[in-house]
C-alpha cells in the first residue's frame, strides 16, 4: 500500500530544476515503498522526537521527515531538504508540536526559541518572513503618510472616476517606535505565542520586529506580520484558528493524531500539500515535470479557480502573484465541469503571450480538448486580434456591420493593420484648423479608440454630441469640428485602401456579434478568460462582452494596473461589464524575491496607479500588503561613466552569471538582458560579441537553450528568468522621449506611468538575481532605489 506524504506548500520555493528532479524522485519512492533500500530511511538516536527520520536524496542531500502513522497506512511529513551532514543535526533537534492555545501546527527545535534552519536547501523561510514584514510595513507607512498629508479622511478603497486606487508603492522602513499596539497577554493568552517572543515583540520597532519574526515559529511570524499591517487581535485569532483542541507546551512533542488533525484543519490546511488529497500536485511529482511545477496552484489561489460567479469577475494582483496560473487552472476546471464540453476562450493582449498560455496549458493538462476556433467545444487560446479577425471573417454581412461602425464596408475581409503614419497624413491634410497641441497622432489614436469607435460615431453631428468622459483634453465646438475633420480623413483613407486598424477590427467584431444576436443567433462563447487585461482598449472590451453568453462565469478578468504599458485606464461598466461585488486581489508574489520586488515598487513611487474597474467602491479590500514569498540577494547597481564601460561591465557580469548557473544546472537562456528599444538590444549583441560573449537577440531568432537572451522590456511581458539584467537604464533612455503625447497633463501623466510600468515589468521578470546598469546619469525612475542603496 502506498504511503501518504504531507509537504509544506513552500518546500520547493527555492529548488532549481536539477535538485527538484532528485527530490521529486525521492518523494515518489517514499510514496511507493518507503522501505526501499535506495532511500535509506533511518531513525535518529537520542532525537528530541522519536518519529524523526532522514532519507537519501543523493550523496549531497537528505530529506528530514517524520513518520506520523503506521497503520492502517503509513503517513510521512516531509520537513525539508538539507546538506547531508546538516540533516542529521537538524533531525536530532526538531520536533512536531500543536500549539495548546491556537491549535496551530509547529515545527520546533530543541531550544526554547527556535533558531531557524541551518543550510536548508529547500527554502529560505526565515528571510522570507522578514521580507514579508518589511514590505507590509512599508505599504502601511505610505498609507499613513498619505492620510497625514490629505485634508480629507483617507478611505480604503478610494475611488476616482469610478476607479479604485491600488495601494501606493512602499518606501524603505525606518524605526518609528513600537510597531504593534497589543499587549503581551494578547499575544500569549489569545493567540498562543511564545512568551519570550511576545515580550520582545510588543517593545519592538519595525526593524526589530523583523528580527523577531525571522526566528519565530512560522505561524507566529506570520501572525506578527498580520498584526503589523493593522489587523486586530481578534481578526488574527480567527485567521489562525484550527479545529485542533489538544496541544502541548512549547518544549513537548505532540501526539501524532493531534498533529494530523492540526494539519488537516481549515485554519492551517492551506499551508500543506497532502498527496493523497492533492491529486494535481501528486501528478506533478509523479512525472517529474518541472514545467508543470511552474503552473502548480498554491492553496491560497485555489478559491479563484473553484469560484462560481454570477457574472463577470475581476482578479487583480501584482506581478508574480499567480493570476495567469489561476486562469489556466480555471480554464481546465470549466472544461471538465459540463457535458457537452463548454466553449471556452483564453485570451491575452498579444500573440506571443497567447503562445505562452498554450505552453502552460499543455503542461498542466496535455489531454485537454483543444478548440480549433473560438466558439468550438473545448479550450481555444489566442490573442485579441486573432479572435477579432476570426469573428469578422465569418460575419455574414461584413459590409453592413462595417458600415455601422465606420460608415463604409465591403463584402470581403479588408487588409488588417494600418501604420501610425496614416494619422500623421490625416493631420497634415485635414488638420489646418487644429490647435498646435492637438497635432498629435497619439491624441487622435486614443480619441478614436476611446470615444469614436465605442460609441459608433459616424458623423460630425454625432461627435459634437458625444460624451468624452475620461479624456483629459477639453474640446470646444470649434475644436471638435477640427478634430472630426481629421478623423473623417483617416476613415476615407481606410476606405480607399480597404484597410482596418486593429482597434477598428475589434469594434467591427463587436458589432458583428451583436448583429448576429439581434437575429436570434446564440453568443459563441460560454466562458471567456482574459489575461493581461490592463492593456485592453475599449473596442476590445466591447468585443469581449459581445462574444460571451451573459450569465454565470461568463468573463474572468485578470489584471495588474502596475503593468499597463500600452493603453489608458478603462472603466468597464461603460461597456456593459458590471463587476460590482465581484473583484478580489492576490497579494503574495511567488516569483520575485522581496529584494527585487522592493526595487520594482520603488520604481512605481510617485505614480498614480488605478485599479481600473473596482467600480462603485465594490472592491473587497483585504488586510495586508503586496509582498513576496521569497528572499534573495539585493539587486546589483552597475554605474558606468560611458557606454563602452557599461558594455564591459555587462560582459563581465554575463560571464560570471553563466558560470554560476552552470554549477547549479541552469541553462544560460534563463538569463535575460532587457533594454528599452530594439536598436539598443541589437547594439548590445554586437558589443558583447566583440568582447567574446555570445548572447541571442530574441526578436531576431527563435528562443532556444544555450545562450543568454537579450530582448526589449515590451517583449519580456509575461516571461520570467532566473536572472535579469536591466541594461541601459540611463536618463536619456527611460523615460523615453514622448513627443506627441504632451497635448495635455493627463496624457503626460499616463505616458510617464506607462514608462514606470515598463521598468516595473522588467524588474519583476527576475526570480532570483537582478542587476541594473546605466552610464552617465541614471533614470529618474530608479533614483528611489539608489537612495535606499546609499
Amino acid at each position: 500500500m502506498k504511503s501518504n506524504v504531507i509537504i509544506d506548500s513552500e518546500m520547493f520555493t527555492d529548488l532549481e530544476n536539477r535538485l527538484f528532479t532528485k527530490v521529486q524522485s525521492t518523494i515518489k519512492k517514499l510514496r511507493n515503498d518507503w522501505r526501499s533500500p535506495g532511500l535509506h530511511v533511518e531513525p535518529i538516536e537520542q532525537a528530541k522526537d522519536s518519529r524523526v527520520r532522514t532519507a537519501r536524496v543523493n550523496q549531497q542531500y537528505r530529506l528530514v521527515l517524520f513518520h506520523l502513522e503506521e497503520s492502517p497506512k503509513d503517513v510521512f511529513y516531509v520537513e525539508g531538504v538539507y546538506n547531508h551532514d546538516d540533516a542529521y543535526d537538524v533531525a536530532g533537534s526538531k520536533f512536531l508540536r500543536v500549539n495548546d492555545v491556537s491549535g496551530q501546527f509547529e515545527v520546533r527545535r530543541r531550544q526554547d526559541v527556535p533558531q531557524g534552519r541551518a543550510n536548508n536547501a529547500a527554502d529560505s523561510e526565515i528571510k522570507r518572513r522578514a521580507a514579508e514584514l518589511a514590505a507590509a510595513q512599508q505599504a502601511k507607512r505610505e498609507l499613513e503618510e498619505a492620510a497625514r498629508n490629505d485634508t480629507a479622511p483617507v478611505q480604503e478603497p478610494k475611488c476616482v472616476d469610478g476607479e479604485e486606487s491600488s495601494e501606493p508603492p512602499p518606501h524603505p522602513p525606518t524605526p518609528s517606535g513600537p510597531a504593534l499596539h497589543v499587549s503581551v497577554e494578547d499575544l500569549v493568552d489569545v493567540l498562543g505565542m511564545d512568551r519570550e517572543i511576545a515580550e520582545r515583540a510588543v517593545m519592538a520597532d519595525e526593524v526589530e520586529l523583523l528580527e523577531i519574526a525571522s526566528y519565530a515559529p512560522r505561524w507566529q511570524g506570520e501572525a506578527l506580520v498580520e498584526l503589523a499591517t493593522g489587523r486586530s487581535i481578534q481578526e488574527v485569532k480567527e485567521a489562525f484558528r484550527t479545529e485542533a483542541t489538544s496541544g502541548t507546551p512549547a518544549d513537548v512533542p505532540t501526539d501524532s493524531d493531534d498533529v494530523l488533525k492540526a494539519i488537516h484543519s481549515g485554519g492551517s490546511r492551506r499551508r500543506f500539500l497532502i498527496l493523497d488529497e492533492d491529486e494535481e500536485y501528486a501528478d506533478v511529482l509523479e512525472h517529474g515535470d518541472f514545467a508543470a511545477w511552474h503552473v502548480f496552484l498554491h492553496p491560497d489561489q485555489r478559491r479563484y479557480v473553484d469560484l462560481e460567479s454570477s457574472g463577470p469577475f475581476r482578479l487583480t494582483g501584482g506581478a508574480g502573484t499567480g493570476k495567469t496560473v489561476v486562469l489556466i487552472h480555471r480554464a481546465v476546471r470549466l472544461a471538465g465541469r459540463a457535458t457537452p464540453a463548454p466553449r471556452i476562450v483564453l485570451t491575452t493582449f498579444t500573440r506571443g503571450l497567447a503562445e505562452s498560455l498554450k505552453r502552460q496549458l499543455r503542461s498542466l493538462d496535455p489531454d485537454h480538448q483543444v478548440a480549433k476556433s473560438p466558439g468550438d467545444p473545448g479550450i481555444y487560446v489566442g490573442g485579441i486580434d486573432q479572435i477579432s479577425r476570426f469573428v469578422v471573417n465569418r460575419a455574414r454581412d461584413k459590409r453592413g456591420v462595417m458600415a455601422d461602425v465606420l460608415g463604409w464596408g465591403q463584402d470581403t475581409l479588408p487588409r488588417l493593420g494600418r501604420p501610425s503614419q496614416d494619422w500623421d497624413r490625416a493631420i497634415s491634410d485635414a488638420g489646418v484648423e487644429l490647435p498646435e497641441q492637438l497635432r498629435s497622432s497619439h491624441f487622435f489614436a486614443t480619441e478614436y479608440s476611446e470615444i469614436v469607435l465605442p460609441q459608433r460615431l459616424l458623423t460630425e453631428q454625432d461627435y459634437m454630441r458625444a460624451g468624452r468622459a475620461g479624456r483629459g483634453t477639453k474640446l470646444g465646438r470649434l475644436q471638435r469640428r477640427a478634430v472630426w475633420a481629421v478623423i473623417s480623413r483617416y476613415r476615407d483613407e481606410g476606405m480607399r485602401n480597404a484597410a482596418l486598424d486593429w482597434d477598428e477590427l475589434s469594434a467591427v467584431a463587436a458589432r458583428a456579434l451583436d448583429a448576429a444576436s439581434e437575429k436570434g443567433e446564440p453568443r459563441p462563447v460560454d466562458h471567456l478568460l482574459i489575461d493581461e487585461a490592463q492593456d485592453a482598449r475599449p473596442p476590445h472590451w466591447q468585443m469581449f462582452r459581445a462574444i460571451t453568453v451573459d450569465g454565470p462565469d461568463d468573463l474572468f478578468i485578470a489584471e495588474d494596473s502596475h503593468q499597463r504599458i500600452y493603453g489608458n485606464r478603462v472603466v468597464l461598466k461603460r461597456y456593459g461589464i458590471g463587476i460590482v461585488g465581484r473583484s478580489r486581489r492576490l497579494r503574495l508574489n511567488y516569483r520575485t524575491t522581496a529584494e527585487n520586488l522592493r526595487f520594482a515598487m520603488a520604481v512605481l513611487a510617485g505614480g498614480d496607479y488605478q485599479i481600473s474597474d473596482a467600480e462603485e467602491g465594490a472592491f473587497e479590500e483585504q488586510s495586508g500588503a503586496y509582498r513576496s514569498a521569497r528572499s534573495g540577494p539585493a539587486p546589483q547597481m552597475l554605474r558606468s561613466e560611458t557606454l563602452s564601460e557599461e558594455y564591459d561591465d555587462i560582459a563581465r557580469l554575463v560571464q560570471q552569471w553563466v558560470a554560476d548557473m552552470a554549477e547549479v544546472g541552469l541553462d544560460p537562456s534563463s538569463l535575460g538582458i532587457l533594454t528599452h528599444e530594439k536598436f539598443r538590444a541589437a547594439n548590445l549583441v554586437a558589443a558583447l560579441g566583440e568582447r567574446g560573449v555570445r548572447i541571442r537577440h530574441l526578436e531576431r531568432e527563435a528562443p532556444s537553450e544555450g545562450l543568454p537572451l537579450v530582448l526589449t522590456l515590451h517583449t519580456a511581458k509575461g516571461m520570467e528568468f532566473s536572472r535579469v539584467i536591466l541594461f541601459g537604464m540611463s536618463a536619456e533612455s527611460i523615460p523615453a522621449n514622448r513627443r506627441g503625447m504632451d497635448y495635455d497633463e493627463d496624457a503626460i501623466l499616463q505616458a510617464r506611468q506607462r514608462e514606470r510600468s515598463l521598468l516595473y515589468v522588467g524588474a519583476t521578470r527576475a526570480r532570483d538575481y537582478l542587476a541594473v546598469s546605466w552610464n552617465d546619469e541614471p533614470s529618474e525612475f530608479i533614483a528611489p532605489a539608489l537612495e535606499d542603496k546609499d
